[in-house]
Order: structure tokens, then C-alpha cells, then sequence
């Protein structure tokens, strides 16, 4: 299993690895290093190949490397080793920045290849690099591959993979349609471990006397928060006790640009930013928050904190985009926004609805223990993995999408 990520934060990724040996399988997983960190290990019986360039210097030029060809040297020579010395049945990546990578290791030792994406790539990247410093923008990797090559690079990553995986069905229908997919396909949603979220503690924040809407993830310029401190000035004439929680971090101009867009709008005193906060603390703002906001600009967008506020009984107001849309309103578990009913109006309509509100709340948590949480999910990526380990080298090209 391959990704460009550090293993440990990325919670879809130790879940995938964790359920696949809970499910008999051996799960190798090449991940992202630093230069302090542990080269290798293991962790909750998965085992973890650290890949970093073992100075400055080999770093700057492999990355060079990587915005010429796609190839990441220091890794094609890791992976190429981890391959030698046992056998595999299949190459499993993440994301297409590896995809060149991983389907060339895998054609050279006769190897079925899974794709997991978990967004329109190309889409994200241009929006997250609004955000970037002058210097950040002339980095070679960021220069040289514009959104034009991560298309190209996209539609390489579906049509070499023998299996598809994507968080959502309608992004899924997306890739298969726009790019003729015909291998064995299914979806695997960020859905939340229970059994990992009931055990982790909760503090007390002291929010009780507030009304809090908490956005709860990573700062980029895709996930919406803009809107959210936009809306601010306008809920809290109706709603004086109004306090946004904003609990995450990114990169440092695009903080300092929300903070001073609070600063401009005369709100600092009633948005909270937490800075970063470690996964094992998130109960504790899921706790004190009234309500969740998830309003990512992507169409097909099917987070990890939309389930997790589920999951921790917080209704999530989200943008009106397909993926998270139809399970809002099929099982009522929140709201939407657009701009027939903006923001500031969905959360006025909560903060005055505390019956709905608790509602709302219940039924989120009754629907990730039915059906949206990880011992479902780990069925299909089980399935997929065993039907793709076991159709190489077969003549069949039938399309084949497997659920639970």
C-alpha cells in the first residue's frame, strides 16, 4: 500500500491497513518519512516502510525528478527493494501523485494494481494552491504540474488500474463514466472506527452558555471556511451567543487570511482558532458543539468529519453538493445551504430549533451504527482486494462493482 501521506494522522488510510489484516490479509504500507523519524516499524500489525531522501540536497533533487516525470526516484528504489525481498499479491495506492509509480512496480513484477482516489485531484489542488506563498507557487512541483497534467495524470490512474476505489458512488459513477472504466470497482466511505471514537475522553470547554457552530479539519481554501466567518456578522444579530470554533490549522498565509478576515468583519472575539488539535482530542469539540459545519466546495466530497459529527450525535450543516446532499436529506441528519438559503439562515433556524437540533443529533448517531461506519466498509475493501488479487491474468474484461 502506497501513500504520499505520514501513516499514522491519516485516518482513512490506518483504518484501510488495519481492517485488511483484521481481514487475513499482510498489509505492507510505503508512507511518507521524515529525517528524525523511524525509517521502519510496525503498528497495530501493519508494517511501515518510512520513505524520506536522507538529506536536503537528495530531497530537493528527487523532487525536481518528480515535477519532470512524475517518477519519484527515492521511492521507485525503495519500493523496488521492498518488492525483491517478498512476495505480493497486488500494489494498493492512494491518490494519483504515485500513480506513474505504482503501476510501473507493478507491470514489472506482474502485479494487479488498486487505485484508491479520494477526490477529483486536479480540482482540489487548484484550489488548495490559491493559499500558497509567491515561493510556495514557484516550487517546481507545484509549477510544473498545473492542473492540465494532474488531468492527464488522473485519467492515467484510472485507466492502468485493474481496481477503483473512491470514497463516494457519485464519484465513483464520475470516474467510471468520464473515463471508461471497465475493471472492478466499489466504494469505501470515510466512515468512522466506533468502537476508536466511544473510548477517547472528553474535557469540558465551558461552551455552555454559548451556541457553538464548530468547523472540525484541515484549513484549505476548498473547505469552505471563508463562508462560515462570512456568515458570522449576520447570525449573531439573531443569535448574540453565537461562537464559531474553528479547530484545525493549515498552511500559515491562509490562517493569517481568515484571521483577518474576522479582524475586518469585527468578529474576532466570537471565533475561537484552536490551532491543531491530535485526533484523540476531537471528541471533545464534537462534544461542545451544537453543530458541525461541513462546507467543502467539492462535488463530490464525502469527508471524514461528515461522519464523525454523526457519530458524535452533531448535526452537520453542508454545501449542496450530491455526495453529502442526498444522505442529509434522505436521513435527516442535518441540513444544506446554497444560495437560495444561505448559511447564516440554516444556522438561525437551528440555533432557534433545539428540539431539531437533538433530533437531528440522534438520528446521525442511529445511522453511522446501521450502516455508515467501518466494520460495513471493511467488508467491500476485502471483497475488492481478493477479487483483484485473484483476476490477474484473467481473460475476462467484464466491469465489476461490489458493494455490501
Amino acid at each position: 500500500m502506497i501513500t504520499n501521506q505520514k501513516y499514522e494522522p491519516d485516518i482513512r488510510i490506518r483504518r484501510e491497513a488495519e481492517g485488511l489484516v483484521e481481514a487475513g490479509h499482510e498489509v505492507h504500507v510505503a508512507c511518507k518519512g521524515q529525517y528524525n523519524s523511524e525509517p521502519s516499524g510496525e503498528l497495530n500489525g501493519v508494517e511501515i516502510t518510512r520513505i524520506c531522501a536522507n538529506s536536503k540536497i537528495l530531497h530537493n533533487i528527487a523532487e525536481r525528478v518528480y515535477a519532470a516525470t512524475l517518477f519519484q526516484p527515492v521511492w521507485l528504489l525503495k519500493l523496488r527493494e521492498i518488492l525483491e525481498n517478498d512476495a505480493y499479491d497486488l500494489v494498493y495506492y492512494h491518490d494519483i501523485e504515485h500513480a506513474k509509480l505504482a503501476t510501473t512496480l507493478a507491470n514489472w513484477y506482474n502485479l494487479p494494481v488498486v487505485a484508491d482516489l479520494h477526490e477529483m485531484y486536479p480540482q482540489s489542488a487548484e484550489l488548495w494552491r490559491e493559499s500558497l506563498s509567491l515561493t510556495s507557487r514557484l516550487d517546481p512541483k507545484v509549477l510544473f504540474t498545473p492542473k492540465s497534467r494532474l488531468k492527464r495524470l488522473e485519467r492515467f490512474a484510472v485507466t492502468h488500474a485493474d481496481g477503483l476505489i473512491t470514497v463516494s458512488g457519485e464519484l465513483l459513477d464520475y470516474f467510471i463514466e468520464r473515463y471508461d472504466f471497465e475493471g472492478i470497482s466499489g466504494v469505501v466511505r470515510n466512515v468512522p472506527d466506533l468502537d476508536r471514537l466511544d473510548r477517547m475522553e472528553v474535557e469540558d470547554l465551558d461552551y455552555e452558555d454559548d451556541f457553538i457552530i464548530s468547523y472540525i479539519g484541515g484549513f484549505t481554501p476548498q473547505r469552505g471556511i471563508g463562508i462560515a466567518i462570512e456568515s458570522m456578522p449576520q447570525i449573531l444579530r439573531s443569535v448574540p451567543d453565537a461562537r464559531l470554533l474553528l479547530v484545525g490549522d493549515g498552511e500559515k498565509n491562509f490562517v493569517s487570511s481568515l484571521q483577518r478576515q474576522c479582524e475586518e468583519l469585527g468578529i474576532s472575539d466570537r471565533v475561537e482558532f484552536t490551532g491543531w488539535v491530535d485526533f484523540e482530542s476531537v471528541r471533545t469539540y464534537y462534544d461542545a458543539s451544537d453543530v458541525t459545519l461541513v462546507p467543502d466546495s467539492s462535488d463530490y466530497a464525502l469527508p471524514n468529519k461528515f461522519f464523525q459529527s454523526m457519530a458524535f450525535r452533531t448535526p452537520v450543516v453542508v454545501n449542496n453538493h450530491p455526495s453529502m446532499r442526498r444522505i442529509v436529506n434522505e436521513y435527516e441528519v442535518g441540513l444544506t445551504f446554497n444560495e437560495e438559503k444561505q448559511l447564516a439562515e440554516v444556522l438561525i433556524d437551528l440555533a432557534q430549533s433545539p428540539e431539531t437540533v437533538s433530533e437531528m443529533g440522534v438520528q446521525g448517531r442511529d445511522l453511522v451504527e446501521r450502516r455508515y461506519n467501518f466494520e460495513q466498509e471493511s467488508k467491500t475493501i476485502d471483497q475488492i482486494v481478493r477479487t483483484v488479487a485473484q483476476s490477474r491474468g484473467s481473460s475476462s474484461n467484464t466491469s465489476q462493482h461490489i458493494h455490501n
